[in-house]
């Protein structure tokens, strides 16, 4: 009685599988196979360097995180290449920019580097002090790139 049981329990179950799955019922053609075709390799597009939309980076908190990194980076950098005391006063941050980078390079490739060819968001920061300004380029980890003098 109880193997007759299980019997039917796994029948009734095996049937509502079949119907679940959409088995083919009578007078209903089969579809054909699709053909896989090989998928063509594009390279990604070069991107301009843009600005995101919003003019202001203070509406997430993390995005808050991300620009303070690369803001402290940058300042942390300039004040080593112009051999001025962090946080002394004479480092003052002119700009501050979300942007996505067309690649790894951050926007700031070096001759001989291969980078990886994915946009990359970030920032620009651009700090002045001793009469001189410094562009750095940023990602949303806060690595730096020190892109040029202006």
């Amino acid at each position: 009685m109880r193997r007759t049981l299980t019997t039917m329990l796994v029948a009734a179950m095996l049937g509502v599988l079949i119907a679940a799955c959409g088995a083919v019922g009578e007078g209903q053609a089969t579809p054909p196979p699709v053909a896989a075709s090989p998928t063509p390799v594009v390279s990604p597009p070069v991107l301009p360097v843009l600005p995101v939309a919003s003019p202001s980076l203070g509406s997430e908190s993390s995005s808050n995180a991300e620009a303070q990194a690369a803001i402290d980076a940058a300042l942390h950098d300039a004040a080593g290449r112009l051999s001025l005391a962090t946080g002394a006063g004479d480092i003052h941050v002119q700009q501050v920019e979300a942007r996505q980078w067309p690649d790894s390079s951050l926007g700031c490739p070096r001759q001989g580097v291969m980078y990886s060819q994915v946009v990359t968001p970030g920032y620009l920061v651009v700090v002045s002090a001793a009469g001189k300004q410094l562009e750095y380029h940023a990602d949303s980890r806060g690595r730096i790139v020190f892109c040029q003098e202006l």
